[in-house]
């Protein structure tokens, strides 16, 4: 069995944890605020730019269950300073690239540390604090991602326009290292795999395809899905169909990210009260409700900052309790499944985040702008069904 650390190193672990998820944020969310500085910078187009974030982001998906997997017969302090290293020199070396080539291979070397330190981490802040305050220690660690969300993309806005981007992508790199050497202090045990434990690559690649991990990450891409559908496009819906300024919509966007720090440590606690099936079904109903909200009342300047903000608030409170909700089925049913079933969380979620983008775009050319909620309602709504129907056979 793995040690625990001890009590008095506990708090510190999980908040360098956060603090590296921080960076992971800042490298996801930063790049949207200077796409068009990088594009001048570089001298290219700014939809080529759009590929400096799907790089990163497919770096990411692929990395949280393979490398998860692969890795598992490591210490977990030694697979986090990896992943910490990884990314930490994938975000240098973006801030120094000479070309667009060298970038996107610099961010999707980034993307993989992204990928696998967020499940590894997740998976072992819930160990290090025990299953009655496992929700809460997860929304710690993916709080780091949502104050990134938050300050991340108007921050970055504004430091586009006084320095040099290259200067913006090495501070996301220097964060990763600060984050590196708070795992170096502060992780004194390094958590070890049993010693009779041998990594054997048939039984991970199973749990990675497991019927029973793959069924309950669905849940996580339907209803991620039905938020970003939404999100990806709600500053076109303020300006188009509510009629705002730019520097009003800046502010509806920094709601949405003050609401998701806030509803990540929302839905920890509520995962630790309620118990993990009623929070996701009560967390995944406010996603869909708010969708739905956002095609109906789009012509209300208040209704939609009201609603903007509580989409953030439930789309962020459903990271800890869909995360721990695939690390106890992993419990259940796999061998030391734990790591991969985060993985394969962290995985859906990107999946759902390019799933969305795509449904909503397909959605804005053949329906109209105005029904991105709608459509994004019925993604929750699904994840929903499949959530209750995965509950009830569960009882059986």
């Amino acid at each position: 069995m793995e040690s625990l650390e001890t009590k008095n190193n506990i708090s510190g672990v999980v908040y360098i944890f956060s603090l590296s998820v921080f960076s992971l944020g800042l490298a996801t969310y930063v790049p949207i605020g200077i796409t068009q500085v990088i594009a001048e910078g570089m001298n290219v187009k700014s939809s080529d730019v759009g590929t400096v974030i799907a790089a990163y982001a497919l770096g990411a998906t692929i990395s949280a269950p393979v490398l998860t997997a692969l890795t598992n017969a490591w210490s977990r302090k030694k697979t986090l300073l990896g992943a910490m290293i990884l990314f930490s020199a994938g975000s240098l070396g973006a801030a120094f690239s000479l070309n667009l080539n060298m970038i996107l291979i610099s961010r999707f070397v980034a993307g993989l540390g992204h990928g696998v330190f967020l499940a590894v981490a997740a998976s072992t802040a819930s160990k290090l604090v025990g299953s009655k305050q496992a929700g809460t220690a997860t929304a710690i660690v993916f709080g780091g991602m949502t104050i990134a969300l938050a300050f991340g993309v108007p921050f970055s806005n504004w430091l586009g326009r006084l320095m040099d981007w290259r200067w913006i992508m090495a501070i996301i790199g220097l964060v990763g290292v600060f984050g590196t050497l708070g795992l170096v202090g502060m992780m004194k045990n390094p958590l070890p795999v049993a010693k009779d434990f041998k990594l054997d690559l048939k039984k991970e690649f199973k749990n990675i395809i497991h019927p029973k991990l793959l069924s309950a990450s669905l849940v996580t891409v339907f209803a991620y899905a039905g938020s970003f559908t939404v999100y990806t496009y709600i500053i076109t819906t303020l300006v188009q169909e509510t009629h705002l300024t730019p520097s009003q919509v800046t502010l509806y966007i920094f709601l949405f990210g003050i609401f998701s720090a806030v509803g990540n440590l929302f839905g920890g606690k509520l995962t630790d009260r309620l118990g993990i099936d009623k929070a996701n079904v009560v967390i995944i109903s406010g996603i869909g409700l708010m969708a739905l909200g956002t095609t109906f009342f789009a012509g209300s300047a208040v209704a939609m900052a009201e609603l903007v903000s509580l989409l953030g608030f439930f789309s962020f409170a459903s990271v800890p309790s869909l995360q721990n909700r695939l690390i106890a089925t992993a419990h259940k049913h796999t061998e030391n499944g734990h790591n991969v079933a985060s993985g394969l969380n962290i995985a859906g979620f990107n999946l759902a985040i390019a799933g969305g983008s795509i449904i909503g775009g397909v959605t804005i050319q053949y329906i109209g702008l105005i029904y991105t909620g709608l459509v994004g309602s019925v993604l929750a709504g699904l994840g929903l069904l499949v959530l209750l129907y995965q509950i009830e056979i569960g009882k059986r």
